[in-house]
Formats: C-alpha cells, structure tokens, sequence
C-alpha cells in the first residue's frame, strides 16, 4: 500500500526572501515563476537572473496523517527523485541523506512514524556551493560551461550546454510516498530471452530482513497465466530468485519498421507460505539484440541486429526536454516519441549529460518499437573517481539504473559516457591518478562488471564515441563527427566520411519564427543581438549560421530569411550525411543526428523545436528516413541513381527528372518494374553528364508502386550563390479538404503554413512542374512560399 505525500508543500529558503506553497513533483524555480515572483527564464536574457539563485538551501515542509500502524508491516519513506543534496527530517528526527539526482532513496520510518499528525522536512542543499568546496580541496578538473559539476551526481546540463539554459534546480522533482509491506518486498524483477528457441530467463531482487527462506517463493504470470514458480535464495548481499524456461510460441517484440512489438504483461507475485504479500507489474517484449562486430574491408562493423536480423539505425540524440523538470508533462514525452516514430526514427539515444528519463520515455519507447541506446550520466568532462565517496556513488547510481530500467526491450546498448574517452586523447583531458584517466576507473572497470553481473542481456560499451586505434576512430565502433560544423567544415565534407556508426553529427538552425516571439521583442531580432546571443549557447555559433547560409546561398542580412535559410541549410546538410552514410549500408550501420529536441526555445541542432514545432529538418527527416528512398549523387561527372530498400522485397517504378533553376526539364528517365532486393542499396543507372550544367539544376526523383506516387526525393545540383532560384509562380487550389499545389518551375523548401504554423504532414519540399502537390485536410488560413522568397 503507498500514501501519496505528493501536492502541495511549503516551501522557502534559508534566507526567507521566498516562501510558498509549491508543488510535489515539482522545483522551486519552477514555482517561482508559476507564482510570478521571479519572470520567465526563457524570454529575453532572463536566464541570467536565476544564477544566483544556485546558492541558496531549500526546505520543503510536509504536515500528513496516519490512522494506524499495523505491527506486522514495514514502512518506507520513498523518494523517487531528489534534486539532489539533501537532509530529510520525520518529526524532527534525522532519517537519512540524498547524494544522487538518479538514484531513488528508500528509508525505513516505522520507528519515527506516529498515529495522527507526522510532519516531514526536506532540507535541499545548494547545487553549487559543496560542490565548489569539495573543487576546492580535491582540485579542478576538466569539464565544459561549470567545472565544480563534476563533483555533484546531477543533471551535467543543468550547469548550462552549448544548446541549454543554466538553471540548476533544486526540488523534489519525482514521487514522494510512503510504502507499507509485509516482510519483503521485489525490486528489480525481470525477464528476457536468451535463444531463439523460447528460452526466457527470469531474476530479480528481494529486499527482506528475513533469515529463512523456505517459505518465500516468486511465481511469474505472463498475460494472466502462471509460467514458473521460483525460489527465493540467499546472495552475498541480498535475497534473490532466478531461474530459466522455454516458452512454446513466445510472441517476439521488434523496432516498429522490422515487426510487432508485442508486450507481454508480466507479474512477479512473492509469496511467504503461498500468499502473495508483494508483487510487481511490467509490460516486456522478448527480444535477442546483438551488436555485429566482424571485420569488414574498411575495419569493423558495428551493426545492431535484432532477433537475427541487422537493421539500419535511423534516429537522433535525445537531450532532456525541458530545464525546468516540473513543467515536462507525459504528454510532452508522448508527442515527442510519435513525432520521432512518424519521422521514421527506429533509434534515440539517450545522451550522457542529461538523465535517466521519466518511466513514460521508456514505456512508450518499449511500445512504439523505438530503440535506445542508453547513455549513463557522464559527460565531456573528467570525473573524480579516484576519490573512494564518488566511485562508491557513481557505480550504486548505475546498478540502481541498470536494475530498474533492464526490463525493457526498447534499450539496446548501455554506454559508459559521451565523449569523455575521446576528451582523454584528443582534448585537454590529460590529468591522470596512478595512471589512469580520470573516469577510467567507471567506464573500463566498474560499469562493465556490473552490467555484466545484472544484465548479460546487452552490450556494454565504454564511451561514445569510442572505438579503433583512437576513441573517435572512423574504422571501427561508434564515431562523432564534428569537424563538420563545429570545425567551420561545410556539409559536402560528409560524403567524404566513412565511419561504421555515426552517433553524432549535426547542423545548427534557428527555432520557428512563433518560437522566438516567445522570447523576443521585434527591435531584439537581430542575430547579434543580446538576446539573440542568449539563445544560441554555441561559441561563435551565430557566426557558424551565418557562413554557412552564406555560402550556400549568398550574402543574406535579413532576419526572416535568416531564419528560414538556417532551417533549410540545416535539413540539407542532415540530408546530405544521412543519404551519403544509409547508401553504403551495412558498410555504415547507423546515423544517430544531433539533436531531436530542445530544453528551452533555442538557435540549436534540434528537427523538434521546444514548443514541439517541427523545423525543416523534421520534415526532410520523413523522407530521407523512409524505407524506401531513391537517391541521386554526382560523382565523376556522372550522377549515380540508388535505391535504398530497408524492407521486404519488393517491385516499384522509378522517374528521374532533371530541370534547370529556370524551369527547363533537361533530362527524364524513366526505370519500370525494377525488382529490388530485401534490405538493400541498388544502383539503377549512372547517367552521364558531361554535356549538362549541373551548377544550374535540381534532379527530382519519383518512387511509384502500382501507379501510386510512394516517396519523392530531390536532390540540390545547383550553386545558389552563382545561379538564383527563379521564381517558381506557385499556385494552388482547394478541392475539398484538400490543397493542390502547382508551379512553373522548380521551387525548393516549399513552406506552407496553416493558421500561422506549419501544416504537419508535408512540409519544405520541392515542387516540380510536372507533377503537383496534394496536401490532406487542410482548413485554415494559408500561407505559402519557397526559398525563392527569402533570397
């Protein structure tokens, strides 16, 4: 039985310049600015104003009520999530301490409790100021935006990113209850497969002061029915059960674009003398996933395969959606991970420095089929765990997460960290304890052992990027490829890259237009200026938007069109990588862009602004992420027609059309009832090119099955600083419902709006004149223009 201890708390500081009511979940920066005592973080350079905010302590105060104690039950006070230092008091008694954002605390109060009125105190430390003392006394060590951050097991981001707001937070940001049981209680319980035969293996953990453990039994429902009844046994630290069997006609699960992904609702019932006095209720998918490392012609492979079958990873990183946790709704979590499903993701990996997410990311990753690969929370820094207090606290945090997030079949890969291995080589990383990297400990000895012991049903892996003669090597494991962009390399150096997976790459783009009235006044939009700066957290990354849009398209000054053009530069640039890396499947096995989301309204690499306003990225994301995708590359004065298959077998048509940017069609072939293989690149033709500027054209590609136009595709020739677009007389016409679009020459980023945003479905496209544009179920006030426009 639980007894919420959630809603409302007061709340104040040790200074006593605020004191509220405030919510539970919930953080005090949070509440301030839902109270209107401090102004909104997001607008303007507010921001700024919630730094000093770092260094005060916190008190949360709870009074509640108990009608009874029964002597035959335990109770714990549970708390789900501290952020993150913290004292807890019940009734003026001491209880215990939290150390860790990511780690749940349990205590047991049954001693404290009273009958009637209990009042609990939660006294939150400031995020900054041990953490500053203990840089202090044990040293400065390497990490970006705070260096002190290294020395507290809390949200990285929180301290400010190269995308994110600093507003380290204090609250109590998850459940507070208090639980009662009889005796024992599971944690950890799960299953999965471990053949292909149906054989499910089956564990987990007993917490219990019990001394016998003969009459204490779990039994293990799968979808109402009884499979395997199990005996509790004692380890060296703890109650345990585990044990095997095969089950006849086990329904597999798989990513969405390979099959069902089917879940199992399972139960762990414990038992003491065949009564059930706990039990635990998961939804699991049995699945093998299995990372493919074989010596290729390049180096090694990495190559995710599920259930036997290899699959391309198609996806985005995946940051925490919001810097203030008590405004990230379910829902939030929900919109997101459909966009990412409906933009033909199948893989997000969760990035190091933000954190272990809500139960609900996981739940609703396990049931749309979208892959994880699950980064732990150390990021681009060196971590003290040479210091016996902080490697004692980092591996608890990663058994408690690999415990509790095992079960589920979405996660695919844990990794030890983001970039700190790639740091100790080829950044300024270089502080060493008895010979070893400062985080080597963790990620090379720890971690892999305790993964090991807890979950032999996944890869481990160090770093990322890590792998080959160097972390960040191209030849083998996973790679980041940042010279591109960061490194002021323009886009076309992509097709220069041979890397075996690509966890990281992107491009930078400013957010919607609606999204930056949010935070800006009309007289602030300027690119350079204040406000402008703080909201594109990158050194020089306004600078970066601007030499790339530059040069791609010529001198451009104006605000709207700089918007719009960073938008449409940065879905080519992402275009060009990813068609380049999928057309040399499985050579290259998977591109993982940085990013899918945003923490705050934001100039970043996100496709999904922060108010969930899909960026041109998103939409060209739809296309080049599609199943089935015809491209087109010129090399050696010829242009190379594939087709990119990553499904079953099947038969399709395909026209190739080349225009001029003044609206002359320059070449068309046609390719009928071509048979293309299951999970396949083919070449369909290699068309010469030598009597043809291609300086001045734009191909447009056109898969069809039975007649019926399935994906289009265009591919950018031309040289807009040297050749402008013409404009392209866009016309259309409503037929119902439906809008239908024309035009009398090629127009490129075709952006239609609908009562102000963009229409959802389609969106930045190329429009060609030989074939018009229908778009869906569209009632509103509309507004269309093209790249033509803003040039």
């Amino acid at each position: 039985m639980q007894i919420s201890l959630n809603g409302k708390w007061k709340v104040y500081d040790n200074e006593k310049e605020f004191e509220f009511d405030g919510n539970v979940p919930g953080t005090v920066q949070g509440d301030l600015v839902d109270l209107n005592l401090m102004p909104h973080p997001y607008v303007g350079e507010n921001e700024k104003l919630f730094k000093r905010l770092e260094w005060k302590n916190w008190i949360y105060e709870k009074k509640f009520y108990i009608d009874e104690i029964n002597d035959e039950l335990r109770y714990d006070l549970v708390l789900e999530g501290v952020d993150t230092l913290s004292n807890i008091y019940l009734n003026d008694n001491f209880v215990g301490e939290t150390e860790d954002m990511f780690i749940e605390y349990r205590f047991d109060i049954k001693k404290l409790l009273k009958i009637g009125e209990n009042s609990l105190r939660i006294e939150i430390k400031s995020p900054i100021d041990l953490p500053k003392r203990f840089e202090k006394n044990y040293g400065k060590l390497h990490a970006g935006e705070e260096t002190a951050r290294v020395y507290i097991r809390k949200a990285q981001y929180s301290y400010g990113w190269d995308w994110g707001a600093r507003i380290a937070t204090s609250g109590i940001y998850r459940d507070i209850y208090i639980e009662s049981y009889k005796d024992a209680r599971l944690f950890g319980s799960t299953a999965f497969l471990e053949n292909l035969d149906g054989k499910v293996n089956f564990s987990g953990y007993v917490d219990s002061h019990i001394k016998d453990t003969k009459n204490y039994e779990v039994e293990i429902i799968f979808n109402g029915n009884p499979v395997i009844t199990l005996p509790v046994t004692a380890s060296v630290e703890n109650y345990k059960f585990e044990g095997s069997k095969r089950i006849e006609n086990l329904k597999l699960w798989y990513p969405h674009d390979l099959g069902e992904s089917y879940l199992y609702k399972v139960e762990f019932r414990l038992k003491k003398n065949k009564e059930v006095i706990y039990s635990e209720k998961k939804k699991i998918g049995f699945r093998i996933v299995r990372v493919v490392r074989e010596n290729d012609s390049e180096g090694e492979s990495f190559i995710f395969e599920i259930n036997g079958r290899k699959i391309f990873a198609k996806g985005a990183n995946w940051i925490p959606a919001e810097n203030i946790l008590s405004w990230l709704k379910e829902s939030d979590y929900v919109k997101l991970l459909k966009m990412a499903k409906e933009s033909n993701m199948n893989m997000l990996r969760v990035w190091g420095g933000g954190l272990y997410e809500d139960p609900i990311f996981y739940n609703t990753c396990d049931e749309l089929g979208i892959l994880v690969w699950q980064d732990f929370m150390f990021a681009c820094a060196e971590y003290p765990d040479h210091i016996d207090w902080f490697r004692k606290l980092a591996n608890e945090e990663i058994r408690h997460q690999v415990l509790k997030l095992r079960h589920h079949p979405s996660i695919v890969l844990w990794c030890g960290n983001n970039e700190n291995n790639w740091g100790f080589e080829e950044w300024d990383y270089k502080l060493k304890v008895d010979g070893k990297n400062l985080g080597n400990r963790l990620y090379l000895e720890d971690f892999p052992k305790i993964c090991a012991q807890e979950d032999p049903s996944r890869l481990y892996w160090p770093s990322s990027p890590y792998g080959g003669s160097r972390a960040n090597s191209s030849e083998v494991g996973d790679r980041h490829v940042w010279e591109i962009w960061s490194g002021w390399q323009d886009y076309k150096y992509y097709t220069w890259d041979n890397s075996k997976f690509v966890s990281e790459f992107g491009f930078q783009a400013a957010p919607d237009p609606k999204t930056i009235d949010f935070f800006a006044e009309d007289n602030e939009k300027e690119i350079f200026s204040p406000t402008m700066l703080n909201h594109n957290k990158q050194v020089e990354g306004p600078e970066r938007l601007l030499r790339f849009i530059n040069g791609h398209y010529g001198l451009i000054s104006n605000f709207d069109s700089i918007v719009y053009l960073t938008q449409l530069n940065q879905a080519e640039a992402i275009k060009t990588g990813v068609e380049h890396w999928r057309s040399r499947k499985y050579k290259t096995a998977g591109t993982l862009y940085w990013q899918i989301n945003d923490s705050w309204p934001v100039f970043s690499w996100a496709s999904i602004d922060y108010f969930k306003r899909p960026k041109a990225l998103y939409f060209y994301t739809k296309r080049f992420y599609n199943q089935l995708l015809a491209i087109a590359k010129n090399k050696d004065e010829k242009v190379i027609i594939s087709l990119i298959n990553d499904g079953i077998k099947t038969e399709l048509d395909l026209e190739f059309q080349l225009w001029s940017l003044n609206g002359k069609k320059l070449m068309q072939k046609e390719y009928s009832n071509i048979k293309t293989p299951e999970d396949s690149v083919t070449t369909i033709d290699q068309l010469n090119i030598s009597n043809i500027d291609l300086d001045n054209s734009i191909a447009y590609l056109i898969l069809k099955q039975n007649g019926k136009i399935i994906i289009e595709n265009h591919e950018l020739f031309a040289d807009l600083r040297k050749n402008k677009l013409n404009d392209p007389k866009i016309t259309y016409k409503k037929e119902g419902n439906n809008l239908i679009l024309s035009c009398e020459k090629p127009a490129l980023g075709v952006n239609v709006k609908v009562n102000g945003e963009n229409y959802s479905q389609d969106n930045f496209f190329a429009l060609f004149p030989s074939y018009p544009k229908v778009l869906n179920y569209i009632e509103g006030e509309i507004s269309i223009k093209s790249a033509f426009d803003y040039l």
